[in-house]
């Protein structure tokens, strides 16, 4: 049967991580582990403060989900499906043991998920580093930080957007995707950021307007 165990941790940041609406220098995470025979498959439940989970709420929900009565893990569909039932929202938790369900299912079977898939790897997207808002100086720094990523996530919504891109352009000629966190409140704007973004050889643009305009989004 699976066996399913569980800690709370707080992984403290490099830099502080800063986007449109916050600041943080931590993000409290909760390990996953699902046990069968002598094989573990791992899991992380990651709470940023803006989603409103907590590691309380975390173990609060994993308390409740039982995976003994399972022989094996391989009806993921199944499986995911009777814990997403216990309880609505608790959208970090359900993400660790579906995480923590698919790792083990893949050492049960020694077999990478893009071979149980049928997946190319060549044909995958570039795992991108994200970088937060910050100073100039630190913005450059960040980026030699992250000089073994193939693509950079860049934070934006503040004063200063067009400088911190131009001091990228200056370091580096990467792709860049950027992700604004609703910090944009024109349309107008964000479509002229938009524009002069694209010559910056920027892939896409995330979250450029509140949740809230999804009229002036889709127009």
């Amino acid at each position: 049967m699976l066996k399913l165990s569980y800690s709370p941790y707080t992984l403290q940041l490099l830099h502080p991580f800063t986007i449109a609406t916050n600041t943080r220098n931590s993000t409290p995470i909760v390990l996953v582990q699902i046990k069968y025979e002598n094989l573990i498959g791992y899991g992380e439940a990651s709470m940023p403060p803006y989603l409103g989970e907590s590691h309380e709420s975390v173990l609060r929900f994993l308390a409740k989900v039982n995976l003994a009565k399972y022989d094996l893990p391989f009806d993921l569909a199944g499986i995911l499906t009777e814990i997403d039932k216990i309880e609505t929202g608790n959208t970090a938790a359900k993400a660790a043991i579906d995480i923590a369900l698919h790792d083990l299912v893949g050492k049960i079977l020694n077999t990478p998920w893009h071979k149980i898939i049928e997946a190319a790897p060549e044909k995958m997207p570039e795992t991108s580093m994200t970088i937060g808002i910050d100073s100039i100086e630190m913005i450059k720094k960040k980026v030699a930080e992250a000089n073994d990523f193939k693509v950079l996530k860049i934070k934006l919504g503040h004063e200063n957007d067009k400088k911190i891109i131009e001091a990228i352009r200056e370091v580096t000629d990467k792709p860049i995707c950027v992700d604004v966190n609703q910090g944009w409140s024109n349309k107008e704007f964000a479509l002229e950021m938009i524009q002069w973004l694209n010559e910056k050889n920027v892939l896409f643009i995330e979250q450029p307007l509140p949740k809230e305009m999804l009229g002036e989004t889709a127009a």
